[in-house]
C-alpha cells in the first residue's frame, strides 16, 4: 500500500497503517495544500479546529516532500500545543501521554517529513503497535493496478473511509453528535490503550 505523509494523522489512516502487509510511505512526491500532509483536525471547545504546519515556500511544489522544510516563521508549536490542551486536557487520557507528547512542540524538527514520521510512529507504540513502514525510493506514477494506492485519497480528506467510523465518548459530546475525520489523538486522549480497539482492521 502506498500511502502520503500526514501531520497527527487520523485514525482511519492508522488503521490503513495496521491493515496493510507492507505500508510504504511516499516520500517523493509534491507537496499538496490543504491536505493531511501538514494538517489535522482536533475537537476544540468551540468546534473542528484546523492545525497546520507551516513549510518553507520556496519551491515546496517542485522538490520531493522528504525535502520539504519546515517554517518557523511563526510560533506554530506553541499555538498547536496550546490548542491541544485547551481541547483535550479534560479528556481522560491527556495527562498520561502529554509529557512524551510535548517534546514535539519543545524542539525544534528540519524537516516535515522527518516530524511527521515521528509522530506516526509515536502513535503506534502508544497503542503497542509494530508496524514496519517503508519509504519509496522513487516517485511511481498512478495507475499500477498491483499496488493499493491511497495517495490521492490524502489530498483532500478521506472519502468514503470513515462511514463506518465507530463513536466513542468525545471532550464536547454534550455539545452535539459524534464528529468524525479528527486527528488520531482525539481518539487516544479520550480512549487511552483501548484506541486500538478502535482501529483495528475488520
Amino acid at each position: 500500500m502506498l500511502i502520503s505523509i500526514s501531520y497527527l494523522p487520523p485514525s482511519w489512516y492508522i488503521r490503513k497503517i495496521i491493515a496493510a502487509d507492507s505500508p510504504a510511505i511516499e516520500s517523493h512526491e509534491h507537496f499538496v495544500k490543504q491536505s493531511i500532509r501538514n494538517r489535522c483536525h482536533i475537537l476544540s471547545p468551540n468546534g473542528v479546529q484546523a492545525l497546520i504546519v507551516p513549510v518553507v515556500h520556496q519551491n515546496r511544489y517542485e522538490i520531493p516532500i522528504k525535502d520539504l522544510r519546515i517554517s518557523y516563521d511563526i510560533p506554530w508549536q506553541r499555538q498547536h500545543w496550546r490548542s491541544l490542551c485547551a481541547a483535550y486536557q479534560r479528556s481522560a487520557f491527556f495527562e498520561f501521554y502529554q509529557d512524551d507528547l510535548i517534546h514535539f512542540y519543545e524542539h525544534k524538527f528540519d524537516f516535515l517529513f522527518d516530524y511527521n514520521v515521528q509522530l506516526i510512529h509515536f502513535l503506534l507504540e502508544q497503542i503497542k503497535i509494530k508496524v514496519a513502514i517503508g519509504f519509496t525510493t522513487f516517485y511511481q506514477e498512478p495507475g499500477d493496478k498491483t499496488i493499493y494506492d491511497f495517495r490521492n485519497r490524502c489530498d483532500s480528506g478521506s472519502p468514503g473511509e470513515t462511514s463506518n467510523e465507530t463513536s466513542y465518548p468525545q471532550v464536547f459530546s454534550y455539545k452535539g453528535d459524534f464528529v468524525k475525520e479528527l486527528s488520531f489523538v482525539d481518539l487516544l486522549f479520550n480512549m487511552g490503550p483501548v484506541s486500538v480497539q478502535y482501529v483495528q482492521p475488520e
